[in-house]
């Protein structure tokens, strides 16, 4: 008799694994399949943006030194890339702005256009092996005319199919997760019971009826109220199991936080620097010398070969990027290490305050190089040698001064064998003196 009453069930919901219950539980739910599916891809993004404003706010922090015959100036390509690459950006918006078409479209163009630098937000290009050619290029909406050679573009590429690959398959992966999980939690939510349903009511005549009654409508609105009270009939047993589950949205923020640092590992970002939290000596140093500085080399590499040319950079002008900006010290904490640059004579005051953002000084002297008496070539330092010279005795040195030179002088240790001219006059200045007591 139950066997029969469950094949009854099973040809009304026509499902296998379902209960009539399943079905209105979840006909009832007003949770769309198609926002889950959009909730990875939004959390992807989100954590892909995030990464990539890091990467470009770090990157436009990056001053680019000018030099002219290896010496530094203030002049030509330094006010271009430190201040104002074009009318309508700053420094910083230009540098995100080429970082964020680098990692969106694997490859950016710059290019030169009444006066200003502008990155290209679409192009067409004609690659040859001769030189590229650049045609249709836009910029902020903007058209730039003209047909372009390759020494007149800026040309930046990242190893884009590896990147997009990987964060693409994070998103399928965390995507298909995610939505399962987030089906279960709102599941959980909802009201869930049993309902045991003995043979005396299934011999009641009104069975069929009385069952869907009670299953379609009137446990519908048992679960779906705020109040409501569920009537059961002789021959029904009814559990609510409600509230059981141990789903959390702790499983959705973990799985959120699973997104956002997978992606940021594939972007070469470390966690804690995409997310902002506990970040360390070493997650910083990693960033840089894997992420930010082979960016900021790809670049002055393009702008070398590029602006300055062969000839020009072998006879000392060129362009280099300076990180010393990049990472906020105390001055305090960086006292010992200032102290030791100018004492070496590595770096003159002037340069010291200008890397620090101070005004420089006005006089001679902060320009000047200093070097404190620690340091001297290691040959002098050797036993024995001064200034590439034999050290000298300092028993015999005639130049030596000082209390043991003193006491060579006044102490001498007597000879071996007596002088007999120094006797005989030794006597006769003793027999005098006996004289003279006698008289």
């Amino acid at each position: 008799m139950a066997f029969n009453l469950l094949k009854w069930i099973l040809r009304k919901t026509g499902s296998d694994s379902e209960t009539a219950t399943g079905d209105f539980l979840e006909a009832s739910t007003d949770y769309d399949a198609d926002a889950r599916a959009g909730l990875a891809s939004y959390l992807q993004n989100m954590a892909f943006w995030s990464c990539v404003r890091r990467i470009g706010s770090t990157v436009s922090l990056v001053e680019w030194d000018t030099y002219r015959r290896g010496r530094r100036v203030q002049a030509g390509e330094a006010w271009a890339w430190n201040y104002a690459p074009n009318p309508n950006e700053t420094r910083a918006e230009f540098f995100r702005h080429l970082v964020s078409q680098l990692y969106l479209a694997q490859e950016a163009i710059v290019v030169e256009y009444a006066g200003g630098r502008y990155v290209a937000d679409g192009f067409t290009v004609e690659r040859r092996l001769t030189g590229n050619i650049y045609r249709d290029i836009t910029s902020d909406g903007q058209s730039i005319p003209g047909v372009f050679g390759a020494s007149a573009v800026l040309h930046f590429t990242i190893e884009g199919s590896s990147i997009q690959t990987s964060v693409n398959a994070i998103a399928a992966t965390e995507g298909d997760l995610l939505k399962a999980t987030t089906k279960k939690i709102v599941r959980d939510a909802g009201g869930h019971g049993v309902l045991r349903v003995h043979e005396i009511a299934e011999q009641d005549p009104d069975f069929e009826s009385t069952y869907t009654d009670l299953v379609t409508d009137k446990m519908k609105k048992y679960f779906t109220s705020d109040n409501a009270v569920l009537p059961v009939f002789d021959g029904y047993e009814f559990q609510d199991t409600s509230g059981t589950s141990a789903g959390s949205t702790r499983d959705v923020r973990a799985m959120m936080d699973d997104i956002m640092e997978l992606t940021a590992e594939a972007l070469g970002v470390p966690p804690s620097i995409a997310t902002g939290k506990g970040v360390t000596d070493q997650d910083f140093t990693h960033f840089m010398n894997t992420t930010i500085k082979p960016l900021a080399g790809m670049i002055v590499q393009e702008l070398n070969r590029k602006l300055y040319g062969q000839s020009r950079v072998f006879a000392g002008s060129y362009i280099v990027p300076n990180y010393s900006n990049v990472r906020y010290r105390d001055l305090f904490d960086i006292a010992d290490p200032i102290d030791k640059l100018i004492g070496s004579g590595t770096f003159c005051i002037n340069e010291i305050r200008a890397r620090l953002g101070e005004a420089v000084i006005d006089e001679s002297w902060a320009w000047q190089h200093w070097m404190t008496k620690n340091y001297a070539p290691a040959a002098d330092q050797l036993d024995g040698v001064v200034d590439g010279q034999p050290r000298a005795d300092p028993m015999t040195d005639p130049t030596r001064t000082g209390p043991d030179q003193d006491t060579q002088d006044t102490e001498q240790e007597p000879d071996d064998e007596p002088d007999p001219e120094q006797e005989e006059v030794n006597n006769n200045v003793n027999e005098q003196q006996d004289t003279g007591d006698d008289q």
